[in-house]
Order: structure tokens, then sequence, then C-alpha cells
């Protein structure tokens, strides 16, 4: 129900699944452990399509062997040195990268008879076809829902059981960088004939007065085998955090499903600065015997949303400083890797902002672990198309929208409804029949539908349309997310079309008068800008814009959106330390760039193009040969009253900031070579903080930096390795200039997987060994062979010295 005044109170105790572990009924009785086992490693695989690939006895000798995740479409197509083409069918918007067909084939471990195993994939994308001992098992067309697949009845006892996947890019699917692949990882669980259902569990918490207490309301699904209950059968639930007594309660099994509501006490309450996740431990027993065993982690933590209080997370205002996303790692492709996830939740984090819109498609399990782990806010959203394709995708969503979104929906709460991190479910974005009476008539259809899986968090969705004419479509949800709609934000709300609301998409460039929208208006709960971290497809919009028929991009060899405020990479653009000086994060008060005298980049872009998601062409940059004696223009954003510009121990200018203008600054100086620095002053003219910026001479050396801590001998754990070239005194060198092609040799126990360098208009291979720098920087990803031991790296180039860097994979 939506009403002006309308209040949502959602409290949720969430689990995430992260595995099981050994227990003990007793001292004396030991608990066989049952695991499940992360089927990660030795897969075959091939391009292309044979129908004999599926049958048990083929022989896949030939094929790869590959580790899961796997993404095909970042791999050099075959033939070549780039996995990009010029003739690609989905061109710009998949950044001109590829789909196809291919399979994938690993033999199962010995199988017992007498267990149920389940195949749990976290995403494949797409079109797959699971056979087991050459009988299809299943089919799932969308490429982001997980899904799960029963082998039982496909098994043979004992050795011999292989399992093939079909996999079928059919392109003309997707408007960014799809991946193909099995792309996220993969898991089987042997499990017993009776036992606790996966993805079965769901915790919600109502709070106590006061705040001291909640409610919890435990919901277990289980399967029994015959349907028949075991006499003596009972569910032992047990809840724990670190350094506190256990709570332990259990419930005689009655029938196929456990309930229990209970009180708990003093619960720690999960928030970003302190995300304190509690362990579940669910047993199956029959007196001393345990069947089954589940263990899960959640956190407590409640969300109200108010139109005269805004978004309230554990009874306190938070403003949403969000972003979009998309799914893929740039250099890894589509590979959701555990440590890419976590990683790129760490810097967003890190960055200032606290929310992301998985747009427009669900996360992978293991970005939304890190985000429960980290404290990172989440609208997880479902579907880019409901009825009607988008442009000329025919085989989009729209194509198996009626016969899929049922199921996809369930596996889409089925597998996340747990994660604390998650604070709304979004249903869909920019979806062409939204305006018609179709668009408003599913949307309810979907609202109703998914509030019987979980009825604990609000629904949303981003819609590229406002006013009256959105009234009928916007009252399914209860808050409105607005793409690019600020006009309409206070009189939507004075209307009651939206009594809460929030930026879904919003311009970088007009950051300033976003927020102030949110900072002003309490039902306006935040901002997510598009986009907040760059990615791959819609090559070049935030370099060219659209082309005003909605059907134009930049030529191949355009591949990046370059519209992240902060880039492929993980490192901070201009626009993103402008976010610092916006918000006041404290991690950067002041920061100047200067604007390129000619197009960094070309084609140069063409003024009557929808140029919306571009920024201004500034870089933190004082190498700018040639243009010595001429005006350079240079931004500075800052979070201190008055500004002081300063060139070779020279004052230049002194400028006021502030809000009023926007904490910018904008100065002309007389370009010479040396050191250009901003001053940044309180209102008594003390200097509080410094930027500074040095001409630098020719590379001559570059500097490699390990981001990572450690690296698990496992075959499949990863490392980021992000180098820097450097001149003579040690200074970073920017000017594309003076990019150099390195080659990175990797020797010991790890493999040198991938290498990029965040050049949006480039088509080199992520494979091969060697490749150019951008602006001076290059990322290596390396990953375990799966022995222990020493690990050298060791980068050359012409003109350069030499590098190395050892350290131990363990």
């Amino acid at each position: 129900m939506k009403t002006q005044h309308a209040r949502w109170l959602v409290v949720l105790a969430i689990l995430t699944l992260c595995g099981f572990t050994q227990c003990h009924s007793d001292e004396s009785t030991p608990t066989p452990a049952i695991e499940p086992e992360h089927i990660n490693l030795g897969w075959r695989f091939i391009r292309g399509d044979n129908p004999d690939y599926k049958q048990t006895d083929f022989n896949d000798g030939t094929w790869r062997t590959v580790s899961l995740p796997h993404d095909w479409s970042i791999e050099d197509i075959p033939g070549t040195q780039s996995p990009f083409s010029a003739e690609a069918s989905d061109a710009y918007n998949t950044g001109y990268a590829v789909g196809g067909i291919g399979w994938y084939r690993k033999s199962l471990p010995h199988t017992d008879p007498a267990k149920q195993y389940l195949l749990e994939f976290d995403g494949v994308y797409m079109n797959a076809t699971v056979y087991v001992n050459g009988q299809e098992a299943a089919q799932h067309y969308y490429g982001y829902t997980g899904f799960q697949v029963d082998l039982t009845p496909f098994l043979q006892a004992g050795e011999g059981n292989v399992v093939a996947v079909r996999v079928h890019n059919n392109e003309k699917n997707s408007r960014w960088y799809s991946g193909s692949g099995i792309y996220r990882e993969v898991t089987l669980h042997e499990l017993p004939a009776t036992h606790i259902v996966r993805w079965g569990t769901s915790v919600v918490t109502s709070s106590g007065s006061g705040g001291d207490s909640a409610t919890l309301s435990i919901s277990t699904k289980l399967n029994l085998a015959g349907g028949d209950i075991p006499a003596g059968l009972e569910l032992e639930q047990t809840i724990a955090v670190d350094g506190e007594n256990p709570v332990v309660w259990r419930t005689p099994v009655s029938g196929n499903s456990v309930q229990r509501v209970t009180p708990f006490a003093n619960p720690h309450w999960w928030q970003p600065s302190s995300p304190v996740l509690y362990t579940l431990t669910q047993r199956l027993l029959r007196g001393d015997q345990v069947i089954d065993t589940l263990v899960t982690q959640f956190g407590i933590r409640t969300v109200e949303l108010s139109s005269t209080q805004g978004f309230l997370l554990n009874g306190a205002p938070l403003l949403l400083k969000g972003m979009n996303i998309h799914h893929d790692n740039y250099l890894l492709g589509a590979a959701a890797h555990p440590k890419a996830e976590r990683r790129k939740v760490r810097l967003i984090l890190e960055a200032g902002y606290n929310a992301v819109r998985s747009a427009h498609n669900p996360p992978s399990s293991a970005f939304l672990q890190a985000a429960d782990e980290l404290g990172l806010l989440v609208i997880s959203e479902a579907f880019d198309a409901w009825n009607t394709r988008k442009w000329d995708n025919r085989n989009d969503y729209s194509s198996v929208f009626k016969r899929d979104w049922q199921r996809d929906l369930t596996d889409f709460v089925a597998r996340d409804i747990n994660h604390p991190s998650i604070i709304m479910w979004s249903l869909g974005n920019e979806i062409p029949e939204q305006g018609e009476k179709l668009g408003a008539q599913t949307a309810k259809q979907l609202a109703d539908y998914l509030r019987t899986l979980d009825s604990s968090r609000p629904l949303t969705v981003g819609a590229n349309m406002s006013g009256e004419h959105a009234r009928a479509y916007l009252s399914a949800f209860d808050v409105s997310g607005y793409n690019y709609e600020p006009d309409n934000y206070v009189h939507d709300f004075e209307a009651g079309i939206s009594a809460v609301m929030y930026g879904s998409e919003t311009y970088s460039k007009d950051a300033f008068d976003y927020w102030e929208l949110v900072e002003a208006h309490p039902f306006v709960i935040g901002d997510f800008v598009w986009t907040g971290w760059d990615y791959l497809g819609e090559a070049s919009i935030g370099w060219t814009g659209y082309a005003p028929e909605w059907a134009g991009l930049a030529p191949f060899p355009w591949t990046l959106a370059y519209t992240g405020e902060i880039d492929v990479l993980g490192q901070w653009r201009p626009a993103a330390y402008y976010r610092q000086v916006l918000w006041n994060t404290g991690n950067q008060g002041i920061s100047a760039f200067v604007q390129s005298p000619s197009p960094s980049l070309s084609p140069t872009p063409d003024p009557t193009w929808y140029d919306y998601w571009t920024y201004p062409d500034i870089h933190p940059s004082w190498s700018w040969p040639g243009q010595e004696g001429q005006s350079l223009a240079v931004t500075v954003y800052s979070v201190y009253p008055i500004v002081e510009l300063w060139l070779n121990g020279t004052r230049i200018s002194t400028a006021a900031t502030g809000k009023a203008n926007q904490f910018t600054a904008e100065f002309s100086v007389t370009y010479a070579p040396g050191t250009l620095v901003a001053k940044g002053l309180d209102m008594e003219g003390n200097v509080q903080e410094e930027w500074q910026l040095t001409t630098a001479g020719t590379a001559q050396s570059v500097d490699i930096v390990r981001e990572d801590t450690e690296l698990m001998a496992d075959g499949s754990d990863i490392n980021y390795l992000a180098m820097q070239l450097l001149d003579e005194a040690g200074n970073p060198v920017y000017r594309w200039e003076q990019d150099k092609t390195v080659m990175v040799t990797v020797e010991g126990a790890a493999k040198l997987i991938a290498l990029g360098n965040a050049k949006p208009d480039s088509a080199e291979s992520f494979q091969q060994s060697s490749r150019h720098t951008f602006r001076g920087k290059l990322m290596a990803v390396v990953q375990s062979t799966g022995d222990a031991g020493e690990v050298k790296i060791t980068v050359t180039g012409q003109g350069l010295k030499p590098a190395h860097l050892v350290f131990t994979a363990e």
C-alpha cells in the first residue's frame, strides 16, 4: 500500500550460505561432515558445438582444461590476438566482444546411491543445458540467476559419471558486455535423502522496544525421503557470535517445514561501520544421530523508509551515496573470482560510496558475501526487460519472460534472501512498456509474486519516466527509482505519486545538483550515479555519448564505456575526487586537474550527440610538452573555503570555493614545467591540505605494487599487481606519448592470467604477456598454480630498468 506518509519497517536477520562444518552431538559421538564441494577446478572446455559432446564416453582429451569462474568472451578469438572483433554482431553494445557456443565437461567423484546430489550454478551466461551421463537434466536461459540441478535421477553408482554443460550466448541479448560461459562458481552438494533444503532457510526479525532485543522468525524447509517423517526427528538450531555463549533450540519435526519464532536479547546490529555477522548452525537430528548439517552466517539489521525522515538503518538516518555497477571485472571479463568481487566492494567503500545498484541483474554470491562482510548496501535488480525487447535485442530477457519470470524470481530471492547487504529488490530497469497498461499490470504481477517470496524488503524499479504518466506503473512499488528525472522529484511527492524516491541513475557531471535534492528533501533518500565503476560495453558513452537516434556510439576498437567515476582498474577518476569533496568523506579534501588543450582521445565528440554521461577532459597531470607559454585551464575541487594555486614557488591566484561555488574553483595558468600546487585554506588563511602535480621526465622504470597480502596455493586464488611508469626522480609518468609496451613474466607457483590498462579504445589481448601501458599504468592478475612456493614477477620494457617482485604462495 502506498500513501504519502507510508512507512516501511523492514527488519532482517540475514543468512548467507557459506559452507558446512563438522559437528559433534557429544564428546563420544563424532558427527560426519557433510560439506559442499566447490568443483571449480579441472573442467574441460571447447568452443563450438557438437551433439556428441554430451555423451559419457566422448573423448575430450584434446579439449582445454580450465578452472571456474571462466569467461571465453574475454579470451582471444581463435586465430587472433584479441577478444574483440569489428564484425561483432552486438558492436558497441558489448564492446565488440563475441559470444557463440561453448561446452564444459567434468567427471564427478565417486557417488553413493543412498545420497542425493545437487549441483548449484551461481551463474551461467547463458542459455545453459545441463546433461548428466548423456541425459538432459536441466535448462536455464537467464544468465544472471543462480540455479540448482538435481543430478540424482541420472547418476550411476560408483565412478564414471559425467556432467556436460552446453552454453549458448546467442548474442543480441545484452546492452553491455555480458561475457560467456560458466562465469561464476559451481558447487556440488552431497545430501542424505532426508535433509535441510539448500536455499530453503530464511530469517526475518522484528525489533523489540528500545532496540535492545529482536524477535527471530526462522523458516526452514526440509526434504523428507518418501514424504515420511522419521520417528524422533528434530531440528536443532544454534546461534552464536565470537566471544559470546551460543543460543540453542530444538524443535520436533512434524512436516516438511519448521517455523521458529523466538526473542533474541541484545543483538549486535549489522551496519556498514560494524557489519557483525552471526553464525547459525542447523542440525537435523534423530536422537544422537546427525542426519544433516547446514551452517550459515547472518546479520540483524532494520530498515525504515519514511517520507519525513528518509532512509533509516537501525533507526538512524543514512543518506545513500550510491553508484550503479555492471558485473564485469574488465581484464577478467565476467569471471566472478571471489578475490576480484571482494576487491571491488572494498574499493567502492574506500572511495566513500556506501551503496550500489546492481545494474541490471543480480550480482554474484561472492559479491554479496563481500558486501555482507565489509558493510556495503545493495539494491539487487532482477531484469532489464519484461514483455518488450530493448532496441533490436531479439534474444534479451523478453524472449523468455512469459515462460521464465516466475522461476527466475523464485531463484533470485531464494539464493539471496539472507544477505543483510540487500536493502531493496528492484524488479526492472527502464522497461519499454512502462508507460502502457501492460507495463502497469506486469509491474503489479511481479511485485505481488515477489512479496509472497519475501515480504521483508521494499520493492523498487528504475523508471525513466515520472509525473502523472508514471502513476499507474509506480504504484506497484514501495520506493520509486528515478533515472534522470530530477525535475519531477518534488512534483511527484506532492502529487502523491511517490512517497519515497531516489535517483536510481544520475549524471556524474551534475553530481552537485542531484545531491542538493537529496540533502534538501528527506523523501529523496539517495543518489546512484551512472556509473560508479567503468565497464566493458556501451563503448564510449562517457566520451562521445549517444547518437541522436540512440543507435550509435564509437566505432571499433572502442571497448569501454569510459563513464565510471572509478576506472576499470579500480582507480579514481576526477569525478571520484569530486565526490570526496561533495560528500566531505575525509579521504581527499582538495584535488586539481588540468584540461587537455586538445581531445585526449578520438574520435572528437560530436556536439550534436546526447553527451549527458560525459565528463570534462581533465587530468591529474602537469606534463604538457609543446604547451610552454600557453594558457591551460585548471580545475580545483576543495572542501576548504579558499584555494591558492602556486606554480614553481610563485602564487598564481586565489579563489573562493564553498557550496556557493559547488566546491569548485577554476583557474587559467600559463604552462611552464615544474610543480603546480593547490592549497586549501581555512577562513583565517591557514593551509589545511595540499595537492601537488609535478612535471615528469621520460619513463625510466616501473613500480610494481602487490595489492594482496596472500596467495593461497589452491589453484584458483588470484592476486592483483598494479604497475606504474616512473621517471628518473620517481615521479609517475602520465603523458600518453610516454606509454611503453612492457613484458610481464611470471615464474614459480603462479601464472599470469590477465593484463589490462584501462585504455578505452584498445582491442589488445588480455591473455598475452605484453601490453601497452595507458597513461603510465598497467594491471596484471596472477593465479595460483596449486603448488606452494615462490612466485617471481619480472617486468621489462624498452628503455626501462627491469623490475622484480618476489612473494610466496602459501
